[in-house]
Formats: structure tokens, sequence, C-alpha cells
């Protein structure tokens, strides 16, 4: 009797080691299908090339705004975000802003009027903490960052 318990697992551990490998095996033939692409390191150079790629602007901020549409404006910059704006008949009308990394938008005043605003927050732990508020008009017919309170 007990020889018989003694074969039953071995023949149990020899499948399962069986089935094991086969698994691994199939696994080894399928590759990427099953397990995805395979996860490249990027060097530092890569990076850095990565982050300083300019960005498109996007619509951000509580409320819904328009999209941005390429052509549609002229694009302003400031490091705590991007404000693409239009002007016509001597007013500013922004068409859209996206805040910086570590900012958000927590009001806007988007025109047409004689100067538009956004107001970027950075706040939350270990950013500090600070508004900037940029005043957008027209000059010469070209929207412009007039004035930047922080």
């Amino acid at each position: 009797m007990r020889s018989r318990a003694a074969f039953a697992m071995v023949g149990w551990l020899v499948a399962a080691a069986v089935a094991t490998v086969a698994g691994l095996g199939a696994v080894r033939v399928i590759g990427d299908g099953i397990t995805g692409t395979a996860a490249t390191t990027l060097t530092e150079e890569e990076v850095a090339e990565a982050l300083a790629s300019p960005v498109p602007p996007t619509t951000a901020g509580p409320r819904p705004t328009p999209s941005t549409t390429a052509g549609a404006g002229t694009l302003l910059t400031h490091d705590a975000g991007r404000v693409v704006a239009t002007c016509g008949g001597g007013l500013v009308t922004l068409v859209s802003w996206s805040p910086a990394q570590g900012y958000q938008v927590t009001d806007y005043e988007k025109g047409p009027a004689e100067e538009a605003e956004v107001t970027f927050d950075r706040g939350g732990e270990g950013h500090g903490s600070g508004e900037v508020e940029l005043h957008i008009a027209c000059r010469a017919g070209t929207p412009a960052i007039t004035r930047v309170d922080d």
C-alpha cells in the first residue's frame, strides 16, 4: 500500500514538472504577445530630451472651455503654464490654457475683453505654494502677456 502512495506522489510530481516546463516554453514562444511589450530604460539624455520637447496646449481648468485647433491663436508661455489667445477688434480672447506640472488653474477671465487673466496656483505638500496671475492683452493686434502677479 505504501509503495502505491509513493508511486502516485512521484507521478503527480512528474506531471506537475512537465506542465510547468510546457507552460514556460509556451510563454517563451508567445513572447510579448502575452506579457506585453518589453520595458526599456531611458538614459538621462533621453529623459532630458523628452522633457524639453514642446507639449501642445490643452484645455484645463475647473470649467469647460473651447478646444484649441492648430493656427487658432498665439501661444504664450510662462513657467506656471501656457495660454493660447486671439485678438479681434482690439479685444483679447483666451482660447485655451494649460498649467505646468505642479500647477493648477484656479480662476480665469477669458474675454473677449481689453485684458484677460488666468490664475495658476502651485500648492500642495512639497511644492511650496503661490499663485501666478497672467494678464493678457492685445499689443499691435497680437496677444501678449502684459503683467504677471505672483
